[in-house]
């Protein structure tokens, strides 16, 4: 489906907003483009309220696109959008600029959703949305069975803690309740008190569906409101349920349920099966939307090296109001703007396009500038380019990315990427000669931002970060805290970058980088080395890239292997992968299932120690 804008209703505003944001042709022919003043309006723009945070497949994600489209107009890119796009009307609107993709972008809950109990002899019917709703992580799907109570649904070995022991719940219907023991966070349960956990936990028992019960504090006006915008769900029904019906059924067992809750809460043993039968159905359908990537080109100088090219990126889309990738406390629906993160790297994309257009001489390899959108959900639209890439990927000598460059701070730089190719740290050495910055060098490819795309394919990768703040991921990382003149000066330093790399005679050489295990994460304690592929849409986790010496590499896994056992968890998504992780510590050996092609193989992994 190709991805149209409503142009009469956004060309107004964009044109307006370009006219204040662009320098005049006099300047940028003067070599001028390069202006704090120009960046600091571009990314106030992106940044706005009018763009709702940019959440992709949303309209201010099109406002943005459009927004850069006109921009590489005005700078005389080439459009390197769809042949289809390029050649139709929406051309002149700029629509052959934009690289359109799908993308899972959650779930919603449909009017098929059943919950039905048989109580002594009779079976009685529940209300959707009063009485019960699905969970946030419900699969769809339909389940019949005897419902067995399991207390608060933790098995922790490790605690000495296991609310399964002794009952076999195969076949049935799992009834627990939310959270942890008396809610403690400083519990060593309370990492397992997730739904999500929990859900995994059941399925790999045998468990045909969960239904959660919430505290009583919370349940007064009824199940509380899911948040579909995960894109993946727990490969099974799962409700939440108001807690007065769980009363009626403990009731039936001669049990009460403010008795039993009170003795789970003192970590006593409270699983039974009930006499309960129960039949459930929960109707989650997938949301699929369409955004797009901005590609345009700037054709080299030089006629036997203009046909490989180096490209220029950074994602443009941003959170939306918040959702699962949000770090704001609150919780609450707000517009996150993104300024730094990555109005600023945006702002770069389209600032260097103006720069090397204004030359009198281009650069002798070409230039492909790219603003992609779903970074902040996988990576999607890096992703998708690699694996569509517009100009061959053999032909990419390389990639800048540039993500969060516009806080500049005690004239600190960190370049990723530097051990990519075996020329990066002259060329950075040079190039920083006369900017002078206080230069800090991560070897690794790797990494949580788009150039993790390009050296999957074996691309060497650059990616300029000015460093992370408390304004990360929440609704304060606004325009007014950028750092403008910063972001020129590093802007400055990747011209010097750009210009070595597209003027060389020779390619820069790719090198495959073997890293320590990667800092510690909130409850990781080993590692693994396996890069998923967040945009693949399998059942299971398909691996992206596996690191050098990892134990992932030393059993045998390779890109593309598609991870669907993890010791005894069968493994749907990646969050089922990360839950599984969890449940083990440095040194253990672990059993590992994975697709490959038409195999099936068992591979042994040694899980490694997480470095501090």
């Amino acid at each position: 489906m190709m991805y149209r804008f409503d142009t009469n209703r956004w060309r107004f505003l964009v044109a307006f907003a370009v006219l204040l944001a662009v320098p005049s042709l006099a300047d940028r022919r003067a070599g001028s483009a390069i202006s704090a003043d120009v960046i600091q309006k571009q990314i106030a723009y992106l940044a706005s309220d009018d763009l709702r945070g940019r959440g992709s497949g949303e309209s201010g994600n099109e406002k943005a696109a459009r927004f850069i489209a006109d921009e590489f107009h005005r700078a005389g890119l080439k459009p390197l959008g769809t042949a289809a796009q390029r050649d139709s009307q929406a051309a002149i609107d700029g629509a052959g600029y934009f690289q359109p993709f799908r993308f899972v972008a959650g779930r919603a809950v449909g009017r098929n959703n059943r919950l039905q109990a048989q109580l002594k002899g009779m079976w009685r019917g529940y209300q959707p949305g009063h009485d019960f709703e699905p969970s946030s992580i419900s699969g769809p799907g339909s389940a019949e069975g005897q419902v067995a109570f399991i207390g608060f649904g933790i098995k922790a070995p490790a605690a000495n803690h296991d609310d399964y022991a002794g009952l076999d719940v195969k076949g049935r219907v799992v009834l627990l309740l939310a959270g942890n023991p008396k809610d403690d966070p400083h519990s060593p349960l309370s990492e397992f008190a997730g739904i999500r956990r929990k859900a995994l936990t059941a399925r790999n028992l045998g468990a045909t569906a969960v239904l959660v019960v919430s505290p009583a504090r919370s349940d007064a006006q009824g199940p509380p409101a899911s948040d579909f915008a995960e894109a993946s769900d727990a490969g099974m029904p799962v409700l939440r349920i108001k807690r007065a019906i769980a009363s009626a059924w403990l009731d039936a067992s001669g049990r009460s349920l403010d008795d039993t809750e009170r003795q789970a809460n003192d970590e006593k043993m409270v699983s039974f099966a009930t006499p309960v039968m129960v039949r459930v159905a929960a109707d989650v359908k997938k949301v699929e939307k369409v955004t797009a990537n901005v590609v345009g080109m700037l054709e080299g100088s030089d006629p036997g090296l203009k046909g490989e090219v180096l490209v220029i990126g950074a994602h443009l889309d941003h959170l939306g109001m918040g959702g699962p990738g949000s770090l704001d406390r609150s919780g609450k629906p707000a517009i996150h703007h993104g300024a730094d993160d990555n109005a600023s790297g945006a702002a770069g994309v389209m600032a260097l396009a103006r720069w090397f257009a204004a030359q009198s001489t281009r650069p002798r390899r070409s230039l492909v500038f790219i603003c992609f959108s779903g970074e902040e959900l996988g990576l999607l639209g890096s992703d998708y380019y690699a694996k569509h890439p517009i100009i061959p990927i053999e032909k990419t000598v390389a990639m800048i990315n540039m993500d969060m460059i516009g806080r500049l701070r005690e004239n600190k730089l960190i370049a990723i990427g530097t051990g990519t190719a075996k020329e990066w740290d002259g060329l950075l050495t040079e190039a920083n000669r006369s900017a002078g910055f206080q230069l800090a060098r991560n070897d690794d490819g790797f990494g949580a931002s788009d150039q993790q795309s390009f050296y999957s394919k074996d691309v060497p990768v650059l990616f300029f970060f000015t460093g992370s703040h408390a304004d990360y991921h929440t609704p304060t990382d606004t325009a007014d805290k950028i750092n403008a003149e910063g972001e020129v000066k590093v802007l400055n330093l990747v011209v010097s970058c750009v210009e070595s790399i597209a003027g060389s005679p020779e390619r820069p050489t790719f090198q495959k980088i073997n890293v320590p295990s990667p800092g510690g994460s909130p409850g990781f304690r080993v590692y693994f080395g396996s890069i998923p592929d967040y945009a693949a849409q399998v059942v299971g986790v398909q691996l992206n890239g596996v690191r050098e010496k990892s134990p992932a590499a030393n059993a045998g896994l390779k890109t593309g292997d598609i991870i669907i056992k993890f010791g005894d968890t069968t493994i749907k998504s990646v969050q089922d992968y990360a839950l599984a992780l969890q449940n083990y510590k440095p040194g253990d050996v672990v059993d590992v299932v994975v697709r490959r092609g038409n195999e099936t193989l068992t591979l042994h992994a040694k899980l490694a120690a997480r470095r501090e």
